[in-house]
């Protein structure tokens, strides 16, 4: 069980936090900082197993690989925003955290582009 040593780790650094947090707050947003690169780099490392489920499923259903990227691309992006949005709203920047999100969403929407103008130029054949 692979969580057990994540939630230590994390619970650990929440108890430093709440340590430091009064009297050197800057010490603390670093320790929270740095614990959730190390989670996020944990998680990161541990992609490639799904990664090459998702290709198997690709091969299985003939699905283009320009179009299996793609969707790896989107995930990713909507993982790192998500998770860059979070650190802003730790230190409570909630603005930036909404321009985070709002720029992945922004990036997810123009790699989406090549497959919307896809879907209608199938469509536009399809009418008579």
């Amino acid at each position: 069980m692979e969580i057990i040593p994540i939630l230590g780790g994390a619970i650990a650094s929440v108890l430093f936090v709440l340590i430091f947090q009064d009297e050197q707050p800057e010490i603390a947003l670093l320790i929270n900082l740095a614990t959730s690169a190390l989670i996020f780099l944990f998680a990161v490392t541990r992609l490639g197993t799904v990664i090459a489920a998702f290709e198997s499923l690709a091969e299985r259903t003939a699905v283009s690989p320009q179009y299996f990227t793609l969707i790896l691309k989107i995930i990713a992006i909507a993982y790192i925003a998500e998770f860059g949005a979070q650190v802003c709203r730790d230190a409570d920047l909630e603005a930036l955290a909404g321009s985070v999100e709002l720029a992945g969403r922004v990036v997810i929407l123009l790699l989406a582009v090549p497959v919307l103008l896809t879907v209608f130029d199938l469509a536009l054949n399809l009418l008579p």
